[in-house]
């Protein structure tokens, strides 16, 4: 006799039917659509067009030093007190009365100190006046200077015979800065002597040009020609510059826009909302910043700053 047997209905096997796949195709299908609008939506988003336009960006250096100028020091005749005709910094011709003195001694009789000739009026002395001069550059030991003591006679001051009284700068003729750097801080377009860099001095332009260039260890050590400098400046001693030793001027774009094909540079533009590569020229990099150049470009030209997801034809705004 058969025995049967009864399977439960919760082991039975469901068969599907093709009915029944379909809300799941439309729902995989429907994931599909929307990953791939998203993932158009946050190419746009991340697409980041912009117009391009004319930009200057440098590299600056920061040196610091003193300077080297033509003075001339006019002392005390006689010993007695000192009154100035002249206001510190201003500039006098050749003859101009810059200072009295009156004598202590003889019935007080005055003397009065002219110029010898144009320049800029200074009563700040530190006794290298006549050591840094431009005639001394080739036998000028800096290392050996002592330290700068700056010194100042005041108006109804007691002078010496024979003691400094003020000076007189030649604002017109050569003047260097000399500087001690560390290599790592000196850029290396400096060294070349041939070229002159723009400067700034608080603020003033001025332009620099390297005349000496000497190794010391790890150190540079060297004298920098001034010209078209502030006549501010060459009223002090010591100073700060700071120099623009490279500059990249142009069209800058960020460095990531620009995407090569075959070793070619271009960048994507943005041509009626969609994306459009086209071959250009990068005429330099500085700072995350490439300076290009190409056909039809213009500061009416869009393009794609982040083309991280752009493709030709893709969509961006």
């Amino acid at each position: 006799m058969r025995k049967e047997t009864t399977i439960p209905i919760s082991r039975r096997r469901k068969r599907r039917t093709p009915d029944s796949c379909l809300p799941y195709l439309a729902l995989a299908v429907l994931l599909i659509c929307g990953a791939f609008i998203a993932w158009g939506r946050l190419a746009v988003l991340l697409s980041g067009v912009q117009f391009l336009t004319q930009q200057e960006i440098c590299q600056t250096v920061l040196l610091e030093g003193i300077l080297v100028k033509e003075e001339i020091v006019i002392r005390s005749p006689v010993t007695g007190k000192v009154h100035f005709k002249a206001t510190d910094g201003n500039r006098l011709e050749m003859g101009a009365p810059a200072a009295e003195v009156v004598a202590v001694e003889g019935g007080g009789a005055s003397y009065r100190l002219i110029t010898p000739s144009a320049g800029m009026f200074c009563t700040h002395l530190d006794g290298l006046e006549n050591v840094l001069s431009p005639a001394n550059l080739d036998v000028l030991d800096f290392s050996s200077l002592e330290r700068i003591s700056r010194k100042q006679v005041l108006e109804g001051e007691r002078v010496e015979k024979g003691q400094p009284v003020f000076k007189l700068i030649d604002n017109l003729s050569a003047t260097y800065l000399y500087t001690e750097t560390s290599k790592t801080d000196f850029p290396v377009q400096l060294k070349e002597g041939s070229n002159w860099f723009k400067a700034t001095w608080n603020d003033l332009p001025l332009m620099v040009k390297t005349y000496s260039i000497v190794e010391k260890g790890d150190r540079w050590e060297g004298l920098f020609q001034l010209s078209g400098f502030p006549d501010e400046l060459v009223h002090n001693r010591q100073v700060s510059l700071k120099i623009i030793s490279v500059r990249l001027a142009g069209f800058l774009v960020p460095q990531y826009a620009v995407v090569y094909r075959d070793e070619t540079p271009g960048i994507y533009l943005a041509v009626k909302k969609r994306a459009q590569w086209v071959p250009v020229k990068v005429e330099g990099e500085l700072q995350g910043k490439v300076a290009i150049s190409g056909r039809g470009l213009g500061e009416d030209t869009r393009y794609v700053s982040n083309p991280l997801l752009v493709r030709d034809g893709s969509l961006v705004e």
